[in-house]
């Protein structure tokens, strides 16, 4: 039987879709929240065994990124030498000893279980899903998130989080995927907000948040991030719409070839461009991000 993913992380799939989507954070609380995709033990095997290499791994402190020689160790394989695999005794110290966050990212690349997740909920959204998983030490600094480049569903999977959600800056657009975190708006929406194991954040797009461990133990969340189209995205798909099925000789030989060549490009591209409408290039965009992370 196939597992409904989306309805394991926000429990009543009606209310969140007409309620709360692209409208309203929210603290949801599932029944059967997804905690077994990623367990703490899981963690730290993932850790130990050494083949976690940057970008997928990283250590924050606050906004600033650590340099990777603070916790990757050289590996020897084949003849090669990897300089950028994670050390976990490092990346444990770092934790303990300078409160720094550890943020795995594309989880949903590496990870079976996380991949079946996000598969699951792009498939239920129509949209693809980007997993990263947060580990904060306690008395660290607020860990900002990428709040205005998709809705995020934070799941708490162990420990206590500690979320500000506020109003972002004004702004029609939303900064690239990866460029950083995003700031902080004015105006909390959920002030004091606490997560713990099993429940459910929901971060709508647009909107700036950051999160912090709470207590003396550390905190674990996998923010699953429900990505929309950029510019660039919809660029690429219409170049490939006004291209395809244009049969065209690759190379012309002689000016007459090469007018024909250019009028029957132009003759296919007005043709596509007669019958495509803005929702008809944006639902094909989607869809192939969508078949691509899947």
């Amino acid at each position: 039987m196939t597992q409904n993913w989306l309805h394991r992380c926000v429990a009543d799939e009606t209310h969140f879709r007409t309620a709360l989507w692209r409208t309203a954070p929210a603290v949801l609380r599932p029944a059967d929240p997804p905690l077994e995709v990623l367990t703490r033990p899981e963690l730290e095997r993932l850790l130990d065994h050494g083949l976690l290499r940057t970008p997928y791994i990283g250590l924050h402190q606050g906004a600033a990124e650590l340099p990777a020689h603070r916790f990757c160790r050289p590996r020897a394989a084949l003849g090669q030498v990897l300089e950028d695999c994670a050390d976990g005794p490092s990346v444990r110290a770092l934790v303990r000893d300078e409160r720094a966050t550890v943020l795995l990212r594309h989880v949903e690349q590496w990870h079976t279980g996380v991949r079946a997740l996000a598969a699951g909920l792009g498939a239920r959204l129509g949209l693809p899903v980007q997993a990263d998983c947060v580990l904060a030490a306690p008395g660290g600094r607020d860990h900002p998130g990428h709040g205005e480049d998709g809705d995020v569903l934070a799941v708490q999977l162990w420990g206590t989080g500690r979320w500000r959600v506020h109003a972002a800056p004004a702004t029609e657009t939303a900064p690239a995927s990866g460029a950083g975190p995003a700031a902080a708006g004015t105006g909390e929406l959920l002030p004091d907000t606490v997560l713990r194991p099993g429940e459910v954040l929901y971060v709508p797009r647009g909107l700036a948040y950051a999160a912090r461990a709470e207590g003396g133990e550390p905190s674990a969340h996998l923010a699953l991030t429900v990505r929309e189209p950029a510019t660039a995205d919809l660029r690429a798909v219409a170049q490939a719409l006004l291209t395809e099925g244009c049969d065209l000789p690759e190379r012309p030989l002689g000016e007459a070839a090469l007018t024909a060549a250019a009028a029957d490009l132009l003759a296919h591209a007005t043709r596509v461009l007669d019958q495509l409408t803005p929702a008809d290039l944006l639902a094909v965009t989607r869809a192939v991000q969508l078949r691509g992370l899947s």
